[in-house]
């Protein structure tokens, strides 16, 4: 019985899991190069640095989007940009 709960509990954690994305180049709280993708914040993402770690709440880390949420897994923060 301990055997099943635990595969479960494995197999319902992984599906709940999001892919991070490493924040490569920062610059001036204002452009971001993640997964070799150019971002620009629409207002400004304080203190945001390269070698941080970003999840995509919404848009395409691939930049095939016109505007994503990104949320800061180091800072607890998210920050809405501009896809280039």
């Amino acid at each position: 019985m301990k055997k099943i709960i635990f595969l479960v509990l494995i197999m319902f954690n992984s599906l709940f899991a999001a892919d991070s994305y490493e924040i490569e180049v920062a610059h001036n709280d204002e452009l971001f190069i993640i997964n070799g993708e150019k971002f620009e914040a629409k207002t400004y993402c304080l203190g945001w640095d390269s070698g941080e770690y970003v999840i995509f709440l919404d848009g395409s880390p691939m930049g095939a989007c016109a505007t994503a949420v990104l949320y800061n897994i180091n800072r607890k923060q998210k920050c809405e940009v501009w896809c280039e």
